[in-house]
């Protein structure tokens, strides 16, 4: 499945790149760290294998989300929750800035899970498959990579 997925992930790195650059900068340098370290040399196979920057790729399969934050994660980092399928009346709700939006196939959303509270809605109708990619700030302190600072306007535009 990961091989088989390795295009559409590229994809999602590279709204990870046009939306958040630094987080994107960040996250290679921690793949690339892990690949130079000669003490998981075991693990470096597994690692070439991932196929996006992202450290953690959770699958939700028609099921509603209930709101929530997501506690293990990082204020100033984005989480890109995309969602796919033969569904028509899903629901994204960002509670926290009183957005309800409709999360239709191929939608992809990317915003801080921390700060913001959210959930998605059950479908009634067809099968919605959501992916959320996220990074654990573990992989990070492992590789001696700095979390980073917030993104700012000014560094999307350069």
């Amino acid at each position: 499945w990961l091989h088989e997925s390795e295009t559409s992930f590229k994809l999602v790195d590279a709204l990870l790149a046009i939306v958040h650059p630094e987080l994107y900068r960040r996250s290679s340098a921690v793949w690339e760290q892990l690949l130079a370290d000669e003490e998981i040399m075991d693990l470096h196979e597994l690692i070439r294998a991932w196929p996006t920057l992202f450290t953690t790729i959770s699958v939700v399969y028609n099921r509603e989300t209930p709101f929530h934050h997501d506690s293990k994660s990082v204020p100033q980092w984005y989480d890109l929750f995309l969602s796919v399928g033969s569904y028509t009346d899903a629901v994204l709700e960002l509670l926290t800035l009183g957005i309800c939006a409709h999360y239709m196939p191929g939608t992809a959303a990317l915003f801080s899970g921390l700060l913001l509270r959210h959930g998605v809605s059950p479908v009634n109708q067809g099968d919605h498959i959501g992916y959320v990619f996220y990074m654990w700030p573990s992989m990070f302190h492992f590789a001696s990579i700095s979390l980073g600072k917030w993104v700012k306007y000014s560094s999307l535009s350069t």
